[in-house]
């Protein structure tokens, strides 16, 4: 009765309240319960991999749980279960942005039912921390967010790092050339899975040599068979440049216990393909292909030589079966951007490599064809970063540097040029590439580098007398720095001997042209257009000397070709970047 008619109007608002959020909870208990049957039927559809499915049906009911998992610990359980449902329904739809978003949702209820110390979750939550850091890190990747992926796998504690967590930050370590860290995760990959063949090699290629590799096998419990020892031999061979003897020791092994393995001959392919020996590397991926018409691993080099011989015919083939076999294949869009290029239709070439690059950021030959379809864009700049992202990635890819000093030399910047092939010499060794990088860089270079230029593609023959560049290279240096026209045909004639090509039956015809000898000319440029059925100068020269008149004072005699170069583009000129290379020519002899 004491109490004022105000007051007691105050403590009934109190009391409503109080009521209403008991009834709340009640229903927010009650609906946790009853939908646990649903709950059952989104994980069964998740289990069949109805994806579309879970994404619709948890749409409808996320919003019952938006206020229940502040209330009460088994709908905080549901609305967890829920978000990372949710989450592995988007991404598997390529849904990313929102499948990082789901999934951080369900990371930070987590963290909040940690700290609120919730005993009947701790264990399980525990357990599912790791695989929810896990599919963030892959929602990441698939956005090109490789800082925000390694970030999130390094807050995993180092305990609760699985095998598969330690190759994906070994692997990303890699990329980023924090070898240390790399080499560590590889070897506690190894410790935990000592047959981890990715280990193996990833250590094997960050300078670890074989006997330390093979007793953290054996440490493991793991003998080595003789096969493992050979391929762990091999694949160090690689590593260290020694193409020739890992060939040796793969073709023992692929001759003997592992007869006709896949992955032994695509590393023999590989071996012959930077060694520059085309020929083989071609014979052994076609081998491939015969052995497992299903096989897409490495094929992205095959349809790299077979553009280099322009084989449309065959590219084409190889590009319409591998669609049909994997589209998810990184090899299979490079196949498809090798075509396309030979096709000279740039805009479609320059879209499946793109497509490859958005699979695997690290696959070098993706950025090395995209950045040669930039440069034949004439969009110079953006080719130079690719080749040099290119070259951060894999140093000893000369395919990389010759493209670079190709932009270079189109913007007349000899001296990065001259850095840049400078370079190649030291990373990649002394191959037929690299001494005609240094040699066409000899030619552009201020001075008399004539000689020095005439000595690295002579070189570069001498390491490979079939060496079409190069011979084409020397034949050029002859007829237009010397004007030495005899010299250059001997030397054709003497390649023709045992290698016939239309490229050099072609040159041979031009250099007749200009000393006056028509018929072996006409002669020439028909062979050429026999070998390659799709060689327009060929033909026009052909139909200029077929119509010319028989007066030899004719200076249409001296119809001349566009010089063939081994490393000549026909682009403008386009402004890009400086960047910081050291060494030159000069200086590294």
């Amino acid at each position: 009765s004491t109490v004022s008619q105000q007051s007691r109007s105050k403590l009934n608002q109190v009391l409503k309240r109080i009521k209403h959020w008991q009834s709340k909870l009640l229903v927010d208990m009650q609906t946790a319960t009853n939908l646990t049957p649903i709950l059952e039927q989104i994980q069964s559809l998740l289990n069949a991999k109805l994806y579309q499915d879970v994404e619709l049906l948890v749409s409808l009911i996320l919003p019952m749980f938006n206020q229940c998992g502040k209330h009460d610990s088994l709908a905080a359980s549901h609305y967890y279960k829920i978000l990372v449902w949710y989450g592995d329904s988007l991404y598997e739809g390529r849904h990313y942005k929102k499948a990082e978003d789901t999934f951080l949702k369900a990371l930070q209820l987590r963290k909040g039912l940690n700290k609120a110390k919730v005993k009947s979750l701790t264990h399980e939550l525990l357990l599912s921390e790791v695989e929810l850091k896990y599919k963030l890190y892959e929602c990441y990747m698939n956005l090109g967010d490789a800082r925000s992926a390694t970030a999130m796998l390094e807050g995993i504690s180092v305990r609760q790092r699985t095998p598969k967590v330690l190759m994906s930050l070994a692997k990303l370590y890699q990329i980023s050339n924090i070898d240390k860290q790399a080499i560590a995760c590889y070897k506690e990959i190894l410790r935990k899975c000592p047959l981890a063949m990715s280990a193996i090699n990833g250590l094997l290629q960050l300078g670890c040599n074989r006997d330390e590799v093979v007793n953290i096998i054996t440490a493991a419990g793991v003998q080595c068979p003789s096969w493992l020892n050979d391929w762990i031999n091999s694949h160090c061979q690689i590593a260290c440049k020694e193409y020739k003897k890992a060939i040796e020791t793969l073709s023992k092994l692929e001759s003997g216990n592992l007869n006709s393995s896949i992955p032994v001959m695509n590393s023999i392919a590989i071996g012959y393909y930077k060694q520059e020996d085309y020929k083989n590397a071609k014979y052994i991926y076609e081998k491939i292909t015969e052995v497992d018409p299903y096989s897409v691993n490495g094929l992205g080099i095959y349809a790299r030589i077979l553009a280099k011989e322009k084989n449309i015919k065959s590219l084409s083939i190889l590009a319409k079966r591998l669609v049909q076999v994997n589209e998810n294949s990184v090899d299979t869009w490079l196949v498809m951007a090798e075509y396309h290029t030979l096709k000279e239709n740039f805009q479609r070439a320059i879209y499946f490599a793109q497509k490859a690059h958005v699979i695997d950021s690290s696959n070098i030959q993706a950025l090395v064809v995209k950045a040669s379809l930039l440069l034949q864009m004439n969009k110079t700049a953006e080719a130079i970063l690719h080749y040099q992202e290119a070259i951060k990635l894999a140093p000893d890819q000369v395919e990389a540097y010759i493209g670079l000093v190709n932009c270079y030399l189109t913007d007349n910047k000899i001296a990065l040029a001259s850095s840049t092939a400078a370079k190649a010499y030291t990373k990649v060794g002394r191959t037929p590439s690299t001494l005609l990088l240094c040699g066409n860089v000899y030619l552009r270079s201020s001075g008399d580098y004539v000689d020095k230029a005439k000595s690295s593609f002579q070189l570069a023959l001498n390491l490979d007398p079939s060496c079409e560049p190069a011979i084409c290279a020397l034949a050029n240096l002859y007829a237009d720095k010397l004007s030495d026209y005899n010299k250059a045909i001997k030397l054709l004639q003497q390649y023709l001997e045992t290698t016939s090509t239309s490229k050099v039956h072609l040159l041979l015809g031009n250099y007749y042209c200009e000393v006056h000898k028509k018929q072996q000319a006409l002669d020439e440029f028909r062979i050429a257009l026999s070998i390659d059925s799709n060689c327009s100068e060929a033909q026009e020269a052909i139909e200029k000397l077929e119509n010319e008149s028989g007066d030899a004072e004719d200076s249409s005699l001296h119809y001349e070709l566009n010089p063939i170069h081994p490393l000549h583009f026909d682009i403008d000129d386009a402004d890009d970047g400086e960047t910081n290379t050291t060494g030159s020519l000069d200086e590294m002899e």
